[in-house]
């Protein structure tokens, strides 16, 4: 549960002693989803007007009106269709796009650290959207390595009044981040009384439950609001297992030529092993390897085996390259589903989506002061707390275990210890075992004119004799090994200031003149704690310093970890750690596992304060009687990471981690600004509205000096219900504290390279060439890829490593100081309708073209993108700039290693997003025995153009177009439909993305089992096959009906009525769970049900 640290009390005290009245309550929308270009009268004709700021302007406006494209989300409706999460309410916008960051990432290294969410407009990224709360900047939220974007799963649930998305650059407006636009999250400030509120869902499959509940209080008088509320919210976690679509392995997702899908394995079954099923990636633990020997890994069987490794088996005839059937029965000895972690016990317990608590306070007030100036102090006060507990599955363990340790499976001197050369010379001369062998060579070359008695291993000669002592490579998974993460974060916020009129700056034309300055401070604090074996404490405890690899001895001087001591001697060999079946095993005693385990601790704190004036009013009267207006104003931010790892994450010390060093910096900027609105013509034929605006903004950086933005905005009215508009702007985005402050760190991870030789291509012992020689004609790599490897240095027939071409890399990354800032120009021109030809309904409609080029982005390039953009382009020069990011070891032509690749920051050329927005409101009364208030709302996104380029040194463009793909489909729309009556209202809401497919240029071939496929054994009684990545359209509906009396309001509906699973694709071919997309707009869950309940006290004050 939570409690309360020094921050948060200092936030509650502030709020209880520095305020009397919060903002001014603001109208509350009712549609869902509504683009604010109509003129709405914010209060009634009668009486005061209250001026509103739009999101998109400094000025303040007698009406609800934006000539910038804004699309307006009604929390409240998004309520009444189960949806408080302002996670899932962002990013399933159709202003959205891209990949999104959810809380199924779980076990991925995530930009903002583990169990942090963000929103990306248009699919430019989250860096380059800009998050505000009530009109002012929200700062960077996580843990671990530096954060960069706002932490969505921080807001508030149940007090967000509204969320508007700002849909053009907005840099003139708000400053650096807003590229791809800005997204203003409205908090409620409406509370009026006692109110207390709770909303519960329950999917209609186990696990996933949640519940919020809310109270809150405030009042209003003539001169002073106040409002408090606190909010606690907690999410059940969901397994792999608790979802039919993940309650498997990882599996295969292919298509043959005639369009059929498959899933079933084919290879495997056609070697002769028993059926694998549909899986695909085979992370096999229980074994071990030994290196420098011709068998691969050999599998724990207790009680047998079919060479003379005791209780270890051979799974695959390194000769035949058929399974390994060592009793005869014509089946593998090994399968594979007992030794596969995708698939196991703990790898199904693994989150699907990890178990959360959250808790809120939010406050504001302010209070007029008697005198002429109406000066109004202010406040906005809001604490959260934030906990999350992960469980990403155990992965595999496999260290190097010396020659002489005493619990070497290949020591022969040690207990259960044999030589593994004379078990291998068992295995092949177990009768099963050669007469297998016979009958391949006899059929494939007639043993090559041996005869049939003689056709044997030993004939051969490939027995190989003792070997003695030998070092060895367990591979085995620990339960609790590094898959645990639980983090803690609280956010707290604090707006003081104060507005006032300023009737002394009414000279001569200027008038009503005001003035706003506050300063906002945000602070952020995370901290993380994984837990996992300590790769030195294990090479200790293995004798790795030990000249006679004695456990847990150092005599070879090594300097280790003053925390090293204790040590125990660890059996990496004992049964525990092999349980066939399960997979995932413990250490033999409670002692070696207390002495391996460690935690990996991170604290990261995140400081940002703000300081801003204002000033807007009228400046003279245009020629058509209306006033134009004019804000200036000036801001100083600065931004402070101090984000702090402990020694474990500093250096490492996990087994096969990365490091983390985190990251210190802090940075700061001086803005001016300034933004004049022009009504050049007002009530004239065909020229009802003729405004222009007009904004810029002078930015001084501590590091990349002055910077400026502007923006141009038209809108033109040839009569009252017909908007026409366009709008210029460029916008500016500094590196952020991540992209500057990230301190180097390494780390290792999987590389495939596509240089070596693939195992297709490597002969046997049957094959002319030679066992292990190259085979031209099986070579079905590209001619550019042979190219690019031949320009890096790599001569691609003669890199050899007998087909396993993927190795473990070692890979840097940090920030730099040296980047260019990003900058941005867009542009977008529309219309909206509101018909005034009738009152017997409502109806308006809205489109908008939108371009967005952004220059000089900062990318920080994946492995798989560098080793993609140097050695699969198409120019086969090796001049893509990324091939400089890989160092090689060319000593030796067989095995030019890759030692190094570097995944720095780094500044490309640009990124475009072109599209279209579409919005339609209707509404009407019906008859149907009762009068029906009937409304529709539709939004929808054509996405015309998400592309990226790359210009390399010899001048060749890499050119790439992600609109069709998964994230970014040609088609989003989000469709609302209410009917009320009486006390009634029943709402239904569909949300549909348009099909996808993956990019073209990286559709696999077709091919068969013996190449490439997995599911096709080819012609001439098979198909083809290859990966298969693509979806159809995409729908999911829910639906409600609420009851509402005077003082209390009940509801109930369902989320995803139709229990819609996501689709399936291939796993090497997206980013997903259990060959499940995440991230790109697909449910997760599965049917839901909801219920939301409210009851407002009359306690007013």
């Amino acid at each position: 549960m939570f409690r309360l640290k020094p921050l948060a009390a200092a936030t509650l005290l502030g709020t209880l002693f520095t305020a009397h009245a919060a903002l001014a309550q603001e109208e509350q929308l009712e549609s869902s989803t509504i683009e604010a270009v109509a003129n709405e009268s914010a209060e009634a004709n009668t009486g005061t007007v209250e001026e509103v700021v739009v999101t998109g302007s400094r000025l303040r406006s007698s009406t609800y009106s934006s000539i910038s494209p804004l699309q307006i989300i009604d929390a409240e409706f998004q309520r009444e269709v189960g949806l408080i999460d302002a996670t899932d309410i962002l990013q399933n916008s159709t202003n959205a796009g891209g990949q999104q960051i959810d809380l199924s990432f779980n076990g991925f290294v995530l930009d903002n650290g583990p169990g942090s969410t963000t929103i990306s407009l248009r699919g430019l990224g989250a860096n380059r959207t800009l998050v505000l709360m009530n009109g002012r900047r929200l700062a960077p939220s996580g843990v671990e390595g530096a954060p960069s974007a706002p932490n969505i799963s921080l807001v508030p649930q149940l007090m967000i009044s509204r969320y508007e998305n700002l849909l053009d650059a907005g840099s003139s407006i708000y400053g650096s981040d807003a590229i791809a636009g800005a997204t203003n999250i409205i908090t409620r400030k409406d509370f009026d009384g006692l109110e207390v509120q709770v909303f519960a869902d329950s999917p209609d499959r186990n696990a996933g439950e949640s519940s919020t509940i809310s109270a809150a209080w405030g009042f209003n008088t003539d001169k002073s609001v106040f409002g408090i509320g606190i909010e606690y919210s907690e999410q059940e976690r969901v397994r792999y297992a608790d979802r039919p679509w993940t309650n498997e392995c990882s599996g295969n997702v292919e298509i043959t030529e005639s369009g059929e899908i498959r899933r079933q394995d084919q290879y495997y079954a056609n070697l002769g092993y028993p059926d694998v099923g549909q899986c695909s990636s085979l992370s096999l633990a229980a074994r071990t390897f030994v290196p420098g020997t011709p068998f691969g890994s050999i599998y724990f069987t207790p009680g047998a085996s079919n060479g003379g490794w005791g209780n270890f088996s051979e799974s695959g005839d390194p000769y035949t390259g058929l399974a390994a059937d060592g009793d005869g029965d014509g089946v593998g000895d090994i399968n594979f589903l007992n030794y596969n972690l995708n698939g196991a016990p703990s790898d199904l317990n693994s989150d699907l989506f990890p178990k959360s608590e959250s808790m809120n306070i939010l406050a504001y007030g302010e209070t007029t002061l008697e005198g002429d100036m109406n000066i109004t102090p202010y406040f906005e006060a809001m604490y959260n707390t934030y906990e999350v507990n992960q469980n990403s599955g155990e992965g595999q363990l496999f260290p190097d275990v010396p020659a002489l340790n005493p619990y070497n499976l290949c020591n022969p001197d040690a207990e259960n210890g044999v030589d593994c050369g004379l078990a291998y010379d068992a295995y092949l001369t177990n009768p099963s075992i050669v007469q297998n062998f016979a009958n391949y060579y006899l059929e494939a070359a007639n043993c090559f004119g041996v005869p049939a008695p003689f056709c044997s291993p030993a004939t051969f000669g490939l027995l190989t004799g003792g070997y003695g002592a030998v070092p060895t490579v367990p591979i085995v998974s620990v339960r609790g090994d590094r898959n645990l993460v639980d983090v803690e974060m609280e956010q707290a916020r604090l707006v003081f200031g104060a507005t006032a009129d300023l009737p002394f700056m009414d000279i001569g034309t200027l008038s009503n003149w005001r003035g706003d300055i506050s300063i906002a401070y945000n602070r952020s604090e995370g901290d993380s704690s994984r837990y996992g074996v300590r790769e030195d404490r294990l090479e200790l405890a293995l004798g790795y310093y030990s000249s006679t690899n004695t456990p847990c001895e150092n005599d070879t001087g090594a300097t280790l970890a003053s925390d090293t001591a204790g040590c125990v001697p660890v059996n990496m060999y004992a049964p525990s750690l092999y349980p066939v079946g399960t997979v995932t095993g413990d250490f033999a005693t409670q002692a070696e596992r207390d002495y391996l385990f460690d935690s990996r601790d991170f604290n990261t704190v995140y400081e940002q304060t703000l300081l801003s004036l204002v000033l807007d009013g009228d400046i003279f009267e245009m020629p058509g009687g209306e006033m134009a207006q004019l804000a200036v104003g000036l801001e100083y931010r600065n931004d402070d990471i101090q984000s702090n790892p402990d020694a474990v994450a500093r250096d490492g010390l996990f087994w096969g981690f990365f490091a983390d060093k985190g990251a210190f910096g802090d940075v700061s900027l001086t803005e001016v600004f300034a933004e004049v609105q022009l009504p050049l013509i007002a009530d004239k034929p065909l020229l009802k509205e003729l405004t222009v605006n007009l904004a810029g903004r002078l930015t001084d950086h501590e590091y990349y000096g002055e910077n400026d933005t502007a923006s141009v905005k038209v809108g033109y009215r040839p009569s009252e219900p017909f908007l026409m508009r366009a709008t210029w702007g460029t916008a500016f985005r500094a590196p952020n504290n991540r992209e500057l402050f990230l301190l180097g760190s390494t780390g290792f991870t999987n590389v495939f390279d596509p240089c070596y030789v693939p195992d297709s291509a490597i002969g046997g012992i049957g094959d002319g060439a030679g066992e292990g020689a190259y085979i031209p004609e099986r070579d079905q790599r590209d001619p550019e890829l042979l190219a690019n490897c031949r320009a890096t240095g790599v001569d691609p027939t003669l890199a050899n490593n007998g087909g396993f071409n993927t190795f473990s890399t070692e890979v840097q990354q940090g920030g730099s100081l040296t980047l260019d800032p990003e900058e941005s120009e867009s542009y977008s021109y529309g219309f909206s309708y509101e018909q005034d030809f009738s009152n017997k309904f409502d109806l308006s409609m809205g489109m908008t073209y939108y371009s967005v080029k952004v220059e000089n982005t900062v990318i920080e390039p994946s492995t798989g993108f560098i080793i993609s953009d140097c050695l699969y382009d198409e120019a086969g020069t090796g001049a893509s700039v990324f091939c400089d990011r890989i160092q090689r070891d060319l000593s030796d032509p067989t095995d030019p290693r890759i030692q190094l690749m570097d995944l720095g920051f780094i500044n490309r050329d640009l990124e475009r997003a072109r599209g279209i927005d579409y919005n339609l409101t209707f509404s009407d009364v019906i008859d149907l025995g009762v009068p029906v208030d009937f409304s529709v709302n539709l939004t929808a996104n054509r996405n015309l153009e998400r592309s990226l380029t790359f210009t390399n040194p010899d001048g060749t463009v890499d050119f790439e177009r992600y609109e069709g793909e998964w994230g970014f489909s040609e088609w989003r729309a989000l469709g609302q439909v209410r009917l009320s009556w009486d006390r009634w209202t029943m709402n239904w809401q569909t949300r549909y993305l348009g099909a996808v497919a993956q990019d073209a240029d990286a559709v696999d071939d077709f091919s068969d089992a013996f190449t490439a496929s997995d599911t096709c054994l080819g012609p001439p009684d098979d198909e083809l096959c290859r990966d298969y990545a693509e979806t159809g359209s995409y729908m999911v509906h829910n639906v409600s009906l609420f009851y509402r009396e005077d003082n209390w309001t009940l509801g109930m509906g369902v989320r995803n009525l139709e229990d819609k699973a996501p689709p399936l694709a291939d796993p090497t071919e997206v980013t997903g769970v259990k060959a499940r997309p995440i991230g790109v707009g697909y449910d997760i869950f599965g049917r839901t049900f909801f219920v939301n309940a409210s009851y407002n006290f009359d306690i007013g004050f």
